[in-house]
């Protein structure tokens, strides 16, 4: 699936998260829970996705502002997708199993997902090329035809010693139709 279902609807964009992240767990102890959660209807959604908050301590502001630009103008979208039918039937295991080989030598893994109801609350960490190490939480609502995440991501990397760059995204993704023929 797309990363625009991914991030919204689990975001599996996180803050708010009381719990601390416990020992890692199994693509299928995720997969059981999410399991829990209503499945998405098919269709075609629109998401909706805003750089919420910036920081990187210890840089310049005038640097800080540009780089804050810069992902503001990657991040603040709106996007539309298709979700197919067996997709949608297939509910969360694809995207579990993706997030888990994010690809271009990033692996990662959940501490934390809990689902219950609507509501959404889950950590995980992704280590990366570069001494990369991302922790994300994802904290939110996911209905079968909408969804509301906030994510809180920090990331340090080896090829920035000392710095932690953290960054808080608001993601909402609704469905308005059927996909196109």
């Amino acid at each position: 699936m797309r990363a625009t279902f991914i991030l919204p609807f689990s975001i599996l964009a996180l803050a708010g998260c009381s719990s601390e992240p416990s020992a890692e767990k199994s693509a299928e102890d995720v997969i059981a829970a999410a399991n829990q959660m209503a499945r998405p209807l098919p269709g075609l959604y629109e998401t909706k996705a805003e750089l919420r908050e910036f920081s990187v301590p210890g840089v310049p502001a005038a640097q800080l502002d540009m780089m804050k630009k810069q992902f503001s103008a990657n991040a603040d979208r709106t996007s539309t997708f298709c979700l197919t039918k067996s997709q949608a039937e297939n509910g969360f295991e694809d995207m579990v199993r993706q997030m888990g080989e994010a690809g271009e030598g990033v692996k990662c893994s959940f501490s934390r997902f809990d689902a219950a109801g609507a509501k959404l609350d889950a950590a995980l960490t992704c280590t990366g090329p570069g001494g990369m190490n991302m922790a994300m939480n994802m904290d939110g609502t996911v209905a079968p035809d909408r969804s509301d995440m906030t994510m809180t991501m920090k990331n340090s990397s080896s090829m920035m010693p000392g710095m932690e760059m953290t960054m808080v995204m608001q993601s909402e993704s609704r469905r308005i139709g059927e996909c196109p023929a």
